[in-house]
């Protein structure tokens, strides 16, 4: 393993934010150069409210005993490293990313990326540091300078590159980077058949570790509630949940008129011919983009509607909880008759209407239009359960927050909405400012835990076909957290706007393959997660006589690499050079 110095302890920090609490393992670590103790983030879990799952009902408890985990695996690292060792670090190399190379190799961009290369006089492949980039960022993303002194040696088949090359190639490949993922999509499409049936949409951002915003680098509001610069990231998934596009856009920026410029450059750059139904989350939804997808590009859409909104009528909200012999549930239950969920629809005209800019006369217009719609609610008990709990923990940080002097907004984050203030005594006078529990707000929001509404143009679609649809774009909310977490897209440390696309392009490029091997070559029977932990796992020791001893110990999910591909060797305790160039050279891809 690779361990940086100057390790004092893991801990888990726990930051109060607008959206709840959201949980990080950080390291304190003595900084050599500065002469005190500092602190950096090594992993990001999540918002609690997000992690609480049959499986994680108290994450805070759970990624304590994770944290505690490491400190003594650390711990027992350091001790092994105070004993006499066989072999030295230069010895060991990392073969695990050879499903990922395979697969590279198999896609066949080398010659393309070679013709780009070549109008520039680079010192160094290009190709080689793109390939060395992707495996470096799966196996152990880190600084470029780290990248280049220490992870490219670790890999068996590693080139040098100096961290000057790497901020070279990043940057030239970052000016033209829907260049590399046009490329990319184009040799997928010659072995797989993209499914533009349905199209998955979210946003993000990310931050710098820069206090100076510069071109696409701006203050903006960030997912994370940081206030350094940051930058806006669109993803796109097929109907396959294999990603398409990615774009980048100012940080100061709406995310709600990207997904209409990015799905229509989508479409005429790649080609898309027909309808497609867009899935984007509620943050997205609104009647300029409806508009756009059914009136000016005849798309479809599937949204949610956020049931606690403005948005939703009275009639509306009645509807849902509503049931007799016109508004019955349909229960879906698992294999031992457990209620899973209950859906049901109906089909209604309704009206929408928006304000914008007129582009012939600059005048600010009123655009009003009717669309039919299918409306799907459903409800879960376990998210009503979640939710619930939720909003009793929220209420619990309301009540804490007994007098106006004490009241801080900052702090009470989404709290806030159980919280009612008044100014005004019966007769309207102005008086000291009580604060008192909104009761109805909360009776409101524990009767709809657990439902959620659906909003479609596709009147054709059964509801349970629209709910499993728009359920798939979690896929892409788990992209963006293996990007941000395990291959460690931030905090950002580049700072040309250029550079900081080849990142971005290197992180996209890394998902994209990921997302092959899990969907198209190991049918979904093996996760991302599972794949990055075996192929950082999967590590050889060089006896000097061409045999190489394999101290790999992710047996689990070895044994289930081994069922799938055929590779029996894989856990074999000795490996020759042979045998091991062997392994590199299987094939990944099996064409539809």
């Amino acid at each position: 393993m690779l361990y940086q110095e100057g390790h004092m302890a893991y801990y888990l920090r726990q930051d109060k934010k607008k959206k709840g609490t959201y949980l990080q393992m950080y390291e304190s670590y003595w900084d050599k150069e500065k002469k005190q103790p500092r602190s950096r983030n090594i992993e990001s879990f999540g918002y609690v409210s997000d992690l609480i799952s049959n499986e994680i009902p108290d994450p805070v408890s759970y990624y304590q005993k994770y944290v505690e985990k490491k400190n003594r695996e650390h711990a027992d690292s350091v001790t092994d490293q105070t004993r006499p060792r066989a072999f030295t670090a230069q010895l060991e190399k990392n073969i695990g990313y050879f499903l990922v190379a395979s697969l590279l190799s198999e896609l066949n961009v080398k010659e393309t990326i070679d013709i780009l290369a070549s109008q520039k006089r680079f010192q160094f492949d290009l190709y080689d540091m793109i390939a060395q980039l992707i495996f470096a960022r799966i196996l152990y993303p880190c600084s470029k300078s780290k990248t280049a002194s220490t992870v490219f040696p670790y890999l068996y088949h590693g080139v040098p590159i100096s961290e000057d090359q790497i901020y070279d190639g990043c940057a030239f490949i970052g000016e033209s980077y829907k260049k590399y993922i046009e490329l990319f999509n184009h040799c997928y499409e010659e072995h797989y058949k993209r499914n533009f049936s349905s199209v998955f949409f979210d946003c993000t951002n990310y931050y710098f570790e820069s206090d100076l915003p510069k071109e696409d680098k701006q203050k903006g509001p960030s997912k994370e509630n940081r206030h350094e610069p940051i930058t806006g990231q669109a993803l796109l998934l097929d109907a396959d949940l294999v990603p398409l596009a990615m774009q980048m856009y100012p940080g100061n920026e709406s995310e709600k008129p990207n997904i209409r410029k990015i799905i229509q450059e989508m479409k005429e750059r790649y080609k898309v011919a027909g309808k497609t139904v867009q899935v984007a989350d509620k943050g997205l939804n609104c009647a300029r983009n409806i508009y756009a997808a059914v009136v000016e590009a005849r798309d479809g859409y599937i949204f949610s509607k956020s049931i606690h909104g403005k948005g939703l009528s009275e009639k509306e909200k009645q509807w849902i909880l509503l049931e007799n012999d016109a508004n019955v549930y349909t229960d879906y239950r698992d294999k031992d008759g457990k209620l899973l969920f209950r859906l049901k629809s109906c089909v209604d005209t309704f009206s929408y209407k928006f304000r914008e800019s007129d582009p012939e006369t600059g005048l600010e217009k009123e655009f009003s239009f009717q669309v039919k719609e299918k409306r799907i609610v459903s409800y879960n008990p376990s998210l009503a359960q979640k939710q619930k709990a939720e909003i009793m923990k929220m209420v619990d940080k309301a009540t804490n927050y007994t007098t106006y002097k004490k009241m801080a907004r900052e702090d009470l984050g989404d709290s806030v909405k159980y919280i009612q203030i008044t100014n005004t005594d019966k007769n309207r006078k102005n008086r000291k400012p009580v604060i008192e529990i909104n009761q109805a707000k909360i009776d409101e929001d524990l009767k709809y835990a657990g439902y959620n509404l659906l909003v479609t143009s596709e009147l054709d679609m059964e509801p349970l076909q629209v709910y499993h649809t728009y359920h798939n774009l979690w896929k892409i909310e788990e992209s963006f957290r293996i990007t941000k977490s395990y291959l460690d897209a931030r905090p950002v440390y580049v700072q040309k706007k250029e550079t900081i696309y080849g990142h971005f392009l290197i992180c996209y490029l890394s998902l994209f393959l990921l997302r092959i091997l899990e969907i198209k070559c190991f049918k979904n029977e093996i996760n991302t997660y599972d794949l990055v932990n075996f192929m950082r796992d999967f590590r050889v020791v060089d006896k000097g006589d061409g045999t190489y001893i394999n101290i790999s110990q992710n047996q689990r999910v070895n044994e289930k690499i081994k069922k799938l591909i055929g590779l029996t060797n894989l856990d074999a305790l000795y490996l020759t050079e042979k045998e091991i160039e062997n392994i590199f050279e299987f094939t990944m891809l099996v064409d539809d």
